[in-house]
């Protein structure tokens, strides 16, 4: 029988090869056959084809369809049509012949090149930045991108907080240095740490219920051996949360110091003995929750926004995004897990701002109802009928208020970005004012501290939505809006912006808020600071400027001259440079207006005067588009603007 044909004869069979033996080549070979083994041989080398050639044509084609499928997907209008030239084998986007100018406005008053998205920017330690306005201001001034990375150095305070780090929940740096317990504080000590617990975090980071807790607590601080891990963490978290309360009045406290990084190091041990990532529970995420808003104070970094994912994803695998009744809970299971889901997503939404990170705008499937406007009292761990909201101020209302709010501010967004029918954006503000008032701050004492507290900050965040709804209106209607209209338009929302950041000032200084400083002071008022300078940089003088400097200046001297305010993160340098700005050409325009001044005063009767030269309006051109989570976030801010440019007008200007 003739032998099977085989391929690549001068090769060895595998075997042989494989053996490094010398191989007779026949089919199958003689080693092969005496060890009674099947002989096999490597298959053809086949040539590779070449890849069919690729023609400009196809290129152009591909890239059309690609941006007809962006366009389809993020639900908008159609992208401009762009034609595309090709040069040394590249596809360049060019605008078409009918089409208008990338600097020219569109129909709506954004500029061509705004309807075109930002990838974003990597800075030079590495960091991601993807928040319009700060991504294109750090593009342009290259130095800030070393500056963004590195804290601020502050050798005439040596006062400031001490920073943590947190990594340690991900790598327990802890899990053989020490048994549990040990880090416990005595039980005196942890009795006191809870009450300082109940009276200045409890009021303002409400996600426990204290009469079904506090037993558990009290067991868990007389017998830990017998508490689970869990709550351990949570009992950590308020201990670590209570000392930073206290250490937020004297940050050099050496002991203080040692002890918050114990309860640290006691909170990571016991989030990884709970086993936190593969099976986390309500009490663990309590724990995580109450430890991350603790931690603001200490560091300001990506670690809180990285972990603000974490935690979600672990509260969605836990079913926290859907309602407890689903699942039959107790009305007291289904409270906890409302105010704690509500928590999360409100924090979340700040660390947009904080980081300069957006998200998608997608709308995340939940269908969590509120938390109940109701003190712990009106609901027992045995009740089985939930209560009923309260027509009055309780202890849940602080929270209330910014949860509310928050989910308003998302329905406007909604409404204006994504041309949907439904309400008016004006009645969305409307509604969300009236809701507020009429339901809750209507109620509150101004006498009482955490009544003061929320009211203010009701105050504040609705101010902020009514700010937004303003820079839409000033970017969709610039052009058919008239001059008159427009200016009072733009003063009208500076002087919205002025009452927000002196409402937030009186947060910080009011002395009936003090025990509340420690928290609402590493929320750093970005987005009205960097509307207000850019206000102040367009027209260095008019209505409501010198307001605005008083307001913008108290902040500067408590984040920079006061020695217990926590360092407010690398978004801070691109602050100072805008008031740097702000302030030369302020400068510029007082000396050209008195150098006007004079002339006038030299110059005979009927002569023609020096005119100051006027600043060409920032928000003809700005598409104000504050973004998608970030409460108050200001993604979009610089969506259109080159910094360069603008730095340039204002320099020929001037």
């Amino acid at each position: 029988m003739e032998s099977a044909r085989r391929y690549n004869v001068e090769r060895s069979c595998l075997r042989c090869h494989q053996r490094k033996v010398r191989c007779d080549k026949s089919s199958p070979c003689g080693a092969c056959i005496r060890a009674n083994v099947l002989c096999q041989y490597p298959g053809p080398n086949r040539v590779k084809r070449r890849p069919p050639k690729v023609h400009n044509s196809d290129v152009i084609a591909r890239l059309e369809s690609l941006e007809r499928s962006i366009a389809a997907l993020v639900g908008t209008r159609s992208l401009p049509h762009l034609q595309h030239e090709v040069t040394d084998g590249r596809a360049v986007s060019a605008p078409d012949a009918g089409s208008p100018s990338s600097k020219e406005p569109s129909p709506t008053g954004t500029t061509a090149a705004a309807e075109s998205s930002h990838d974003g920017l990597l800075v030079e330690d590495g960091r991601y930045i993807n928040e319009q306005l700060l991504s294109r201001v750090l593009e342009d001034e290259k130095e800030l991108q070393s500056a963004i990375g590195t804290p601020k150095s502050d050798t005439s305070s040596s006062r400031r907080p001490l920073t943590l780090r947190a990594e340690g929940l991900l790598v327990s740096r802890s899990v053989e240095e020490g048994h549990l317990y040990a880090l416990h504080p005595c039980q005196w000590q942890s009795t006191q740490l809870w009450q300082t617990f109940l009276n200045r975090i409890d009021p303002i980071i409400k996600i426990l219920h204290v009469p079904s807790t506090q037993p558990r607590v009290f067991a868990a601080i007389n017998q830990p051996a017998a508490a689970p891990p869990d709550l351990h963490a949570l009992l950590f978290a308020i201990f670590f949360a209570a000392t930073t309360s206290v250490l937020a009045e004297d940050p050099a406290h050496e002991q203080r110091q040692s002890e918050v990084k114990r309860y640290q190091q006691g909170l990571e041990l016991a989030l990884y003995q709970s086993n936190f990532l593969d099976a986390p529970t309500l009490t663990s995420l309590q724990a995580m929750s109450i430890y991350q808003m603790c931690l603001r104070y200490y560091n300001s970094g990506r670690s809180g926004w990285t972990m603000r994912g974490l935690v979600i994803r672990a509260a969605q695998s836990i079913g926290l995004h859907r309602d407890g009744r689903h699942f039959k809970l107790t009305p007291l299971e289904c409270e906890l897990r409302r105010r704690l889901w509500w928590h999360i997503c409100t924090a979340d939404s700040r660390a947009v701002e904080d980081h300069g990170v957006g998200v998608n705008s997608g709308e995340e499937v939940y269908d969590t109802a509120f938390p109940a406007n109701i003190d712990d009292q009106d609901l027992s761990a045995t009740a089985m009928v939930p209560p009923d909201s309260k027509d009055c101020w309780t202890e849940m209302t602080a929270s209330l208020i910014t949860t509310v709010v928050n989910e308003k501010r998302l329905e406007l967004h909604r409404t204006l970005t994504t041309k949907v029918t439904g309400k008016d954006p004006a009645e969305i503000v409307r509604e969300a004012k009236e809701h507020v008032y009429n339901t809750y701050t209507k109620h509150g004492d101004p006498n009482i501290p955490i009544q003061r507290h929320g009211m203010l900050l009701g105050e504040v965040l609705v101010l902020k939505m009514e700010m937004y709804l303003n820079q839409k209106a000033l970017q969709t209607n610039s052009t058919s809006i008239p001059v008159a209209e427009r200016r009072e338009l733009q003063t009208k929302t500076l002087d919205i912006s002025c009452q927000a950041l002196e409402r937030t000032n009186e947060m910080f200084t009011d002395a009936l808020l003090r025990g509340y400083r420690w928290l609402s002071s590493t929320f750093m008022p970005y987005f009205l600071l960097t509307y207000i300078l850019w206000h102040l940089c367009v027209y260095p003088l008019g209505v409501h400027v010198e307001r605005a400097w008083r307001a913008v200046n108290l902040v500067f001297d408590l984040t920079e001259k006061d020695p217990l305010w926590p360092n407010p993160g690398p978004k801070w340098a691109i602050i100072t440079r805008l008031r740097d700005k702000a302030l030369y050409i302020r400068q510029m325009q007082v000396a050209v207006e008195q150098a006007a001044g004079s002339v006038d005063e030299t110059q005979p009767t009927g002569t023609s005067q020096v005119e100051a030269p006027m600043v060409e309006s920032f928000f003809d051109f700005v598409n104000w588009d504050i973004g998608v989570l970030g409460f108050p976030d200001w993604t979009g801010l610089m969506q259109s603007v080159d910094i360069t440019g603008f730095e340039h007008s204002m320099d020929t200007q001037i």
